[in-house]
């Protein structure tokens, strides 16, 4: 067993857990180790596993856990898009049309939609979305919202949201029509409304 490797344990679903040995160098997986039913058994294999190698090796263990919101993500993997056809059906119908401004929060039914797209969520299919361009009255540009805390370039914290920290997912930038606004939940002062634009600017037309 060579130094360079170490013990990854992965949350796979709620509940489930991956073990594995890995290569730090090539991240790649050198042997599975099982799959185990809580976090204890799993890092109690991880343990076991470290004892039985040759003397003078040092190990790390990675964990990988999954954010609630993927979770949820996962619990609609199969998607049911019967009953959100209903409910787009009902939206489209709709004759009153809110007034908003740009910048301005809201929570809209994004839905529910194809692949890596973002969805909403709940009965509704509901998500916050900044409204990063105003078309007209019947349509904008919309920033969909996350609580999840991953990082990466196309995405920018825009601070506390309904009372939870919120990141903008500007690779998911989109546009929708009016019909699907719900209710304001604040606005995005100009300073930061000004930065994430130029962030924009910067990943989807750099």
């Amino acid at each position: 067993m060579s130094a360079n490797n170490y013990i990854q344990i992965k949350e796979i679903s709620p509940e489930k857990y991956s073990v594995s040995e890995r290569d730090y160098e090539s991240e790649g997986e050198i042997c599975a180790l099982g799959i185990f039913d809580s976090m204890k058994s799993a890092v109690e294999k991880a343990e076991v596993h470290i004892r039985e190698v040759e003397d003078g090796v040092e190990y790390g263990i990675r964990f990988s856990l999954i954010e609630k919101e993927e979770q949820q993500d996962k619990e609609i993997s199969g998607k049911n898009f019967d009953v959100w056809n209903a409910k787009k059906k009902k939206i489209d119908a709709k004759e009153e049309r809110l007034f908003f401004y740009q910048a301005e929060i809201w929570w809209v039914n994004l839905g529910l939609n194809i692949g890596y797209e973002m969805n909403g969520k709940g009965d509704e299919y509901m998500r916050p979305v900044i409204i990063f361009k105003k078309y007209n009255e019947y349509s904008f540009l919309a920033l969909p919202l996350s609580t999840s805390r991953k990082t990466n370039k196309y995405r920018i914290s825009v601070g506390v949201v309904d009372g939870k920290e919120a990141h903008g997912s500007l690779s998911q930038l989109r546009n929708i029509d009016s019909k699907r606004l719900i209710n304001k939940v604040g606005y995005v002062e100009e300073t930061l409304f000004n930065e994430i634009k130029k962030k924009a600017n910067q990943v989807n037309f750099g």
